[in-house]
């Protein structure tokens, strides 16, 4: 019998490209995974890897309260920022300094941060779909002027 564990990492993207990069496992680490460095950082995601087709409505992150996530997902909302969250499975049995060569994907998504709500320490992100559930847009986006530039002001 296998020993098994995940470890999931969370990347949200603002306009130049990658805001910032998190990972959930490997406690008080910046590790590198595909090339890039990703920070420790304690959060869950609820709803990735359970479900049936077509209930995507209930994903959701939860995060400490801290300075740097309320600013984190405070820019994400108010800027229509996407979100990209990959779960990773490996053997719990070898080494975990650092992230396994052999670790398996097996649950990714692309959302939008589309509301925060918590507690004094306790921050909760809802995702949106990663796919409009009519049309070609993915994920389901609203016009904003950080979308489609700033109007002429006289």
């Amino acid at each position: 019998m296998a020993n098994r564990a995940q470890s999931q990492y969370l990347r949200i993207y603002d306009n130049a490209g990658t805001y910032l990069r998190w990972q959930n496992f490997y406690v008080n680490q910046t590790v590198t995974l595909s090339s890039a460095s990703w920070s420790y950082f304690p959060f869950t995601a609820d709803g990735m890897t359970a479900g049936a087709p077509g209930t995507e409505g209930d994903l959701s992150l939860q995060v400490p309260a801290t300075t740097t996530a309320v600013d984190a997902f405070s820019a994400a909302i108010d800027n229509n920022r996407l979100l990209e969250l990959k779960v990773y499975e490996f053997d719990s049995r070898l080494s975990q300094t650092a992230p396994q060569a052999g670790q398996v994907l097996i649950a990714s998504l692309i959302a939008e941060v589309v509301a925060v709500s918590g507690t004094l320490t306790t921050l909760t992100i809802k995702l949106g779909s990663g796919l409009a559930p009519v049309g070609a847009q993915v994920p389901p986006r609203k016009f904003t002027n950080k979308l489609i530039g700033a109007p002429i002001r006289l």
